[in-house]
């Protein structure tokens, strides 16, 4: 039995660590240091392991915690999670004001204007002030739970300041942060992986993630803008009151005065969008006194009391006067358009992204062209069309070229593969690409090893391949710009500390072609079953080296193009040199617990290939839930494909299902297919 002494010194450091996440994530005013905090957690999972009797459901150390899903549980909503009627322009808005005027009886009535975040709706359920449930909106009616993935989510309060008694219900948006946004979509890019259209489709695909641990490594955030459970009589006063629980509301929402002044904060939010580092698709206008909502009512499922007011398309044309090729960490050659500069919602872009060869042959799209772009998801520049009938003149169709841009090396293009690559495994541009991968949160997650670090570190000759990073000494850090004794040598202690990380993500940090975070979970997963759970890193790449494609292709989820490439990958000199130094390094892997499949499921023993694009979730994430439910992700159709599952923009994979006779069906379907009882 715990002393009394450790059972206050747990609540003390609970409390301290939940008030510096509400510092943090909530006020964005942090008050002490990322080493206090991480200091403070420590010594709390310390006496949690020591005493697991103290261990409770609020305890920050269980944000993640939460074994992984087989499938998410549906949850019926206390009240509906209603959608509301969109208005695209002043005439509409002013429709709306009228009609409420009408209804009410006033010749004024005040509204309260929030942003419209572009992220994904969700209900946050606390008993007696506790955090006890989670659950995506759903139909509106009935949504899923994923409680324990809103955990993870700092911003998401444990418990409220107050224990307010009974049952309160929170909702709230979900998203992504442009900038985690944006590194999201670089990855899946080099990876060869389709790109999220939006913040929103990847705020959804983290946030509904079947490990909580995925959630986890996703920066995600949440506004709450509404809650059942709280005595308030208006909009506004319900966003004071939620923000003194320490619930993060967004700071841009006001209180006006009539459809003018709702104009007037519309036009203000438009013109600052680009700089709030968030997706933003409009500003919601909610009647402000609840007895008004009230006598106002619903029409079908929209509220006769509130209206989404949405931005206009951001979208302009320009001349490209240039395509340029970048190099990714992988040797992927990227071409990218540059444009006479034009303003785009407020921004000047100069840039946009054509993606690969075959976008830029499908678009047709050459120098000298009249384009139209667009800022897809509000954040990356692209390109939708080429002007075709503006051509004044011929114009050459451009092409990749046949020598790195940055090395001169050679350019391959293999076949079957959409992307063309450096092939010189000694391009500057991959080593430093890959060095930033490799540090990532995904990967070895190393924090304070940006790319700045990274930039002088390798200008200097100190670093040459992720390997070298393990033998920097603080010496060697203090030599940099900007660095003092105790920043080096915090950035010293996080490199070694990276050591020993869970085997996925040390396999995902080697940057293998075509080898994702969850190709690089399977080959963990079937290691540990070769290996044992107490094999060293020389065991594994051992393993991997004598691997044959046939041995790979064995691996759940592991198709032949990838399954020859991991092979090839493991043969190369250069890589197995690399290897070696990660062995000598002193790198430790921490070996997954095996998976265990489902007795039963749709899917069970069944080989799935996913097509085209996915609206609901990526399609790293419905692998993982046919995974999960004991079938087998596949990333070619064949003979032994069972079913494919086919989005917009579907092409040879689906042709060739067609042709084999495969069933083939839509992600609806699919979702049908999840939320089937076992056979």
């Amino acid at each position: 039995m715990p002393t009394a002494d450790i059972q206050r010194r747990v609540a003390e450091l609970r409390a301290a660590i939940e008030k510096a996440n509400y510092e943090y994530h909530v006020l964005d005013a942090p008050v002490i240091s990322d080493e206090q905090y991480d200091g403070m957690l420590r010594e709390l999972l310390g006496l949690e392991e020591a005493h697991p009797e103290l261990v409770t459901p609020e305890s920050p150390t269980q944000r993640v915690g939460a074994p992984p899903s087989e499938r998410f549980k549906p949850v019926e909503h206390s009240r509906p999670m209603l959608s509301l009627g969109n208005a695209f322009d002043p005439d509409e808005l002013r429709a709306f004001d009228q009609r409420v005027r009408k209804a009410l009886g006033r010749d004024r009535v005040d509204y309260t204007c929030e942003l419209k975040i572009d992220g994904l709706a969700v209900n946050l359920t606390y008993v007696d002030g506790k955090f006890t449930q989670g659950a995506t909106r759903g139909d509106g009616l009935t949504g899923e739970e994923i409680t324990a993935n809103l955990r993870t989510i700092r911003s998401v309060p444990l418990t409220l300041l107050e224990a307010v008694p009974g049952r309160v219900d929170v909702r709230g948006e979900v998203y992504l942060p442009v900038s985690a946004f944006e590194a999201t979509n670089r990855e899946r890019a080099e990876r060869g992986e389709p790109l999220f259209a939006n913040p929103r489709n990847a705020a959804a695909g983290a946030a509904r993630q079947i490990d909580p641990r995925k959630t986890a490594e996703r920066d995600l955030s949440i506004y709450v803008y509404s809650a059942a459970g709280l005595d308030v009589g208006t909009q506004h006063g319900l966003l004071d009151r939620l923000k003194d629980l320490g619930l993060r509301v967004n700071p841009k929402w006001r209180l006006v005065h009539g459809i003018d002044e709702v104009l007037e904060y519309a036009e203000e939010r438009r013109a600052e969008r680009e700089e709030l580092g968030y997706g933003v698709d409009g500003v919601v206008v909610k009647v402000d006194r609840f007895d008004d909502q009230e006598r106002l009512g619903f029409v079908a499922r929209n509220p006769r009391w509130a209206i989404a007011y949405k931005f206009p398309a951001e979208q302009a044309t320009t001349t490209v006067e240039e395509i340029k090729v970048y190099v990714g960490r992988t040797g992927v050659l990227t071409p990218v358009a540059w444009l006479a500069p034009v303003q785009v919602g407020g921004t000047t872009v100069k840039r946009a992204t054509l993606h690969n060869l075959d976008e830029v042959r499908r678009l047709d799209v050459r120098v000298g062209d009249l384009v139209l772009i667009q800022r897809a998801g509000d954040v990356i520049p692209e390109v939708v069309r080429a002007e075709h009938d503006a051509r004044t003149a011929a114009l050459p169709e451009w092409d990749m070229p046949a020598r790195c841009p940055e090395c001169e090396g050679p350019v391959e293009h293999r076949e079957g593969e959409v992307a063309y690559r450096c092939a010189n495994p000694s391009c500057p541009a991959k080593q430093g690409q890959r060095l930033g991968h490799f540090v990532s949160r995904g990967a070895m997650d190393i924090e304070g090893a940006g790319w700045a670090v990274l930039s002088q570190l390798q200008d200097r000759g100190l670093v040459s391949d992720p390997a070298d990073l393990f033998s920097l000494t603080v010496a060697d850090i203090l030599s940099l710009d900007r660095y003092a004794e105790k920043s080096a040598t915090n950035l010293y202690e996080r490199v070694q500390a990276a050591k020993e990380r869970p085997l996925g993500r040390i396999l995902y940090a080697l940057g293998i072609p075509h080898v994702g975070g969850t190709t690089s979970e399977d080959l963990a997963d079937w290691l540990v079953g070769e290996l044992g759970p107490t094999a060293d890193l020389r065991s594994v790449f051992d393993r991997l080296r004598a691997a044959t494609p046939e041995d790979l292709e064995g691996i759940e989820g592991i198709g032949p193009v990838v399954a020859g490439t991991i092979a090839e990958w493991f043969a190369d000199p250069e890589e197995q040199a690399f290897l070696d130094k990660l062995v000598e390094a002193g790198v430790r892997p921490i070996m997954p617990e095996r998976r265990v499949a489902p007795p039963q499921s749709p899917f069970k023993g069944k080989s799935v290939v996913f097509t085209g694009t996915l609206e609901r979730r990526s399609r790293e994430d419905a692998e993982d839930l046919v995974r999960r439910l004991g079938g087998k992700p596949a990333a070619s159709v064949s003979k032994k494909t069972d079913l494919v599952v086919a989005g917009p923009g579907a092409g040879t994979k689906l042709e060739k299902a067609k042709q084999l006779g495969i069933e083939v069906i839509d992600e609806d379907a699919f979702d049908r297919l999840l939320g089937s009882p076992p056979d």
